[in-house]
């Protein structure tokens, strides 16, 4: 059994220093005995047989206790002693339980810190996966007690191996009243790690005597709803990771159906426990800190709450919602914005006794226009072109014309102005409405529009107003599209924020460093931009006046390329058909004429992988190049792939329908 630390940080007290000789002399502490019968209470109502106190162990765990508190190494080097250094009584717990006397080395070891008491290290320990599972296994029968200054030490231990049987012993026990709701990786090593995600609900663990072959599991609430969870198989232990925190004072059933090695009838087990007290909240959010609307728009609120565990979701409790004025900003009762008079408002949202007020801005309503369309069958320079369906729509839409020669000169640049009044057209703003009768710039009622609604320019940002007329980059243009969809980024942000929407393409790929920052809008990129956007941003509003804070931008999309790149010295491109095949290629100069493999794996929405679907051999000419093909299709959405040379893996992930590929450095 390998030794595991616990890191769950409880409130730090004074504890009774006990030596390790009069634990050796089996005078045992109020505290020791205090903490076996709460260990032997647990382990009775979990179904497995008591602990006896030992006097040998107990002095290996007060003696180590107190050389943790001398050294304080971190990690998993907690549970090592160095031979050499003041204190040292061996080097593993089973060495140091031999040291004190007893006879083999099947000691296990938890540790815990800043305890006021064993019982309380023993709860840190039942709310954690690994160290759980070593304190409620039924094969050991004696323990070694330590407590010493706050630091806890238990060493669980057998003389002879009695193997567990087949039936699992779960926690939270059948009929359990407060269970945790939540987990938080306090564990050395943290399981969450492997899921990647920072919390769960509360850990649901099942042991077998033998080693679990398959299982299957679900998690039902009070109401019957299947509760979503991670989960983690290893050889005879079972953990379930809730996806979400679970509910306060809430009854919460298990079903598990699973076979152990050498039987081939599943066996079941159902099981209900009971939560503790839940999560109280702290404080509630938008969307965005302010929010933004025009007349006769409506906005539905995703409200977030924060929790006093640190955690933050959707509330599942009632809300309530008001404004400061009816009359100008109406607020349903299910939480949707509808903006009726311009003005600033305030919308307060409550649940019990929390409360917070967000800022709304109601915008003046826009005058619009309906832009007369052209005819694409008489532009003269548009057959052929790449882009020639988005200048066909941006000609029928009165986006953009011709000029008098009947030419639409798809690869001009676009400049500051031209893009800004392109935009107003889509969504069908007059802009010459807002100008003054004698204009000082060709765009004027477009740059009112845009300074009314706060949209990021880089002649406004930038106090030069000669470069209305410059072309404009696909980095200032992304500004200057997110800055139109209610938000307040600056330019690097707002470039992550279109992407992740949908609202522009990347060059070369989806990630931000694959957009183009540079590169000059032309009239066609234009027409392709706009188009787009005219789809999947379905009004212009505006920005707020306050700052976005990065914190809100949405997640990163999945990883794709859209162009495939010239291999370099280490290339791997992977290419994912939607009929399931996988096929990938690549340079890797340093591996030429090698016969090597690629691991495929399904990939679980927290990015992991899930088993190992296939082996694929890779065979690699002089130059270290190499393409092959899977040898079926895969029903998986996603798929970690691992270049396998020698001591180094080169990771990529793919989707179906997609194409990725990466660099790696030398």
């Amino acid at each position: 059994m390998a030794a595991l630390m616990a890191v769950t940080v409880m409130p730090a007290y004074p504890a009774k220093h006990v030596s390790a000789a009069s634990a050796a002399q089996g005078s045992f502490t109020q505290d020791q005995l205090d903490g076996l019968a709460y260990l032997n209470e647990i382990r009775a109502k979990v179904g497995v047989g008591p602990l006896e106190l030992d006097a040998r162990l107990s002095q290996a765990s007060q003696a180590h206790a107190a050389y943790y508190n001398q050294y304080r190494f971190e990690g998993l080097e907690a549970h090592r002693e160095k031979e050499g250094t003041a204190g040292f009584t061996g080097i593993t717990a089973g060495d140091r339980g031999k040291a004190a006397g007893w006879p083999n080395q099947s000691v296990a070891e938890v540790m815990s810190y800043n305890n006021a008491t064993t019982r309380k290290a023993i709860d840190s320990w039942l709310s954690t996966a690994y160290h759980r599972k070593i304190i409620l296994d039924g094969k050991y029968n004696s323990v070694g007690i330590g407590l010493q200054e706050g630091t806890a030490v238990m060493n669980p231990a057998y003389l002879s191996y009695t193997p567990n049987g087949p039936e699992v012993t779960v926690y939270p026990y059948d009929g359990m009243k407060e269970a945790n709701i939540g987990f938080y990786g306090f564990e050395i090593p943290n399981p969450l790690d492997r899921i990647g995600v920072e919390h769960s609900g509360g850990i649901i663990s099942a042991l077998s005597g033998q080693k679990i072959e398959s299982f299957q599991a679900s998690i039902t609430d009070s109401k019957g709803q299947d509760v979503p969870f991670y989960n983690e198989l290893q050889y005879d232990t079972l953990y379930l990771y809730p996806k979400e925190v679970l509910d306060g004072y809430s009854l919460y059933t298990v079903n598990l159906d699973y076979t152990v090695r050498d039987e081939s009838q599943p066996r079941h087990k159902t099981w209900s426990f009971t939560t503790g007290k839940g999560r109280e909240i702290q404080r509630l959010s938008a969307q965005y800190d302010e929010l933004v609307v025009n007349p006769g728009s409506k906005l539905p609120l995703r409200i977030a709450a924060r929790y006093n565990d640190g955690t933050s979701g959707i509330p599942k409790t009632a809300l309530t919602y008001s404004s400061s004025s009816a009359a100008g900003l109406k607020v349903s009762a299910d939480g949707v914005l509808e903006g009726v008079k311009p003005g600033s408002y305030k919308l307060t949202v409550s649940s019990g006794s929390v409360r917070e007020q967000i800022p709304v801005k109601v915008f003046e309503r826009l005058k619009s226009k309906k832009y007369p369309a052209g005819d694409p069958a008489k532009a003269k320079d548009i057959a052929g072109h790449a882009d020639q369906a988005a200048i066909e729509w941006a000609l029928r839409s009165g986006v953009a014309a011709t000029d008098a020669g009947g030419n639409f000169r798809p690869d001009a640049s676009v400049t500051e102005a031209q893009f800004l009044t392109m935009l107003l057209r889509t969504y069908k703003v007059d802009y010459e409405a807002y100008a003054s009768k004698k204009k000082k710039h060709w765009a004027e009622g477009a740059y009112k529009v845009a300074a009314d609604r706060n949209m990021l320019l880089f002649s406004s940002k930038s106090g030069k107003s000669d470069f209305r007329d410059k072309p404009i980059d696909r980095y200032r243009a992304a500004g200057l599209v997110a800055s139109a969809d209610g938000v307040n980024f600056d330019f690097l942000e707002a470039v992550k924020y279109v992407q992740a929407n949908g609202y522009m393409l990347g060059k070369t790929g989806n990630q931000s460093w694959m957009f183009g920052y540079d590169d000059t809008v032309t009239r066609a990129q234009a027409a392709v931009i706009l188009m787009k956007l005219q789809s999947e941003m379905k009004q212009l509003t505006g920005a707020p006046a306050s700052v976005t804070p990065k914190e809100k931008l949405p997640k990163e999309p999945f990883p794709e390329v859209y162009v495939k790149p010239e291999f370099g010295q280490k290339t791997l491109i992977a290419e994912f058909l939607e009929n399931g095949t996988l096929r990938v290629e690549g340079q890797f100069v340093d591996q030429a004429n090698k016969q090597l493999d690629i691991q495929v794996s399904e990939r679980t929405e927290e990015g992991r992988s899930k088993g190992e679907l296939e082996v694929i051999p890779v065979s690699t000419d002089a130059a270290g190049r190499f393409s092959v093909v899977s040898t079926k299709a895969y029903a998986e959405s996603m798929l970690n792939l691992y270049f396998r040379t020698g001591n180094v893996s080169y990771f990529i992930q793919v989707k179906k329908g997609a194409m990725n590929a990466s660099e790696y450095s030398s």
